[in-house]
C-alpha cells in the first residue's frame, strides 16, 4: 500500500491551509514545545513563513487556535455530560476524560493562559467551556452529589496543573482527580 504524499501547500484551499497548519503545529509542538520558530514551523507544514502569516497569523495567533479548539472540545463534552441520567457519573466521566486531554495536550497551562490574556476570543472559548463545567457541576450538586462547598474551580485547579504537570503520567494524573472528586463528594 502507498503513502499517500500531502498535496503541495499551493493546491490546497484556504481552509485546508488552515487546517494542515493546524494539524502540523500541534504535532510538532507536541515533540518540541511551543518554542519552535516560524521557519522550522513553516518547514513542518510545507509552505513559508509568509505564507503561513497569511493564512493562520503569527504563531501565537496559531497558538489561541489551538486553544479555541480545545475549549470547544471542551464545552461540547461538559454540554453533552448535562443530558446524562446520573449525574454524578457524568460528571466522573466528563473529569476523567478531561483529564486524559490534559496529559496529552502539548500546550502548557501557560500557553493557555497567555492566549487568553491577548486574545478576546480565546478568553470567551474558555469561559464557554468554564460556564459548561460550572453547569455540571451544579447539576451533580442539585442531585445531591457534591458537598455544598464543591464547585467547578475545584476541577479547573486539576485541570490546571495537569496541564503543567502532564509528564506525572496517567495514572499519577486520574488519582489525583479521583482525589478531588471524593473530596467533593457529597
Amino acid at each position: 500500500m502507498a503513502i499517500p504524499v500531502p498535496l503541495p501547500w499551493a493546491a490546497l484551499t484556504a481552509a485546508e491551509k488552515r487546517s494542515r497548519a493546524l494539524a502540523v503545529a500541534d504535532e510538532l509542538f507536541a515533540r518540541e514545545g511551543t518554542a519552535v520558530s516560524m521557519p522550522v514551523l513553516a518547514e513542518a507544514i510545507g509552505a513559508g513563513v509568509g505564507s503561513i502569516y497569511r493564512q493562520v497569523g503569527t504563531k501565537d495567533e496559531l497558538i489561541a487556535a489551538l486553544v479555541i479548539a480545545r475549549a470547544q472540545v471542551l464545552r461540547e463534552r461538559f454540554h453533552a455530560a448535562l443530558d446524562a441520567d446520573d449525574a454524578w457519573a457524568a460528571l466522573t466521566r466528563a473529569t476523567h476524560a478531561t483529564v486524559d486531554d490534559c496529559i496529552a495536550d502539548a500546550l502548557s497551562q501557560t500557553a493557555w493562559d497567555e492566549a487568553a490574556f491577548a486574545s478576546e476570543a480565546v478568553r470567551a472559548a474558555r469561559a464557554g467551556a468554564t460556564d459548561a463545567l460550572a453547569a455540571l457541576v451544579e447539576r451533580a450538586r442539585d442531585a445531591g452529589a457534591l458537598r455544598d462547598d464543591a464547585t467547578h474551580e475545584d476541577l479547573r485547579l486539576v485541570f490546571c496543573a495537569l496541564r503543567e504537570l502532564a509528564g506525572i503520567g496517567p495514572e499519577s494524573a486520574h488519582r489525583l482527580a479521583e482525589l478531588v472528586l471524593r473530596g467533593m463528594r457529597g
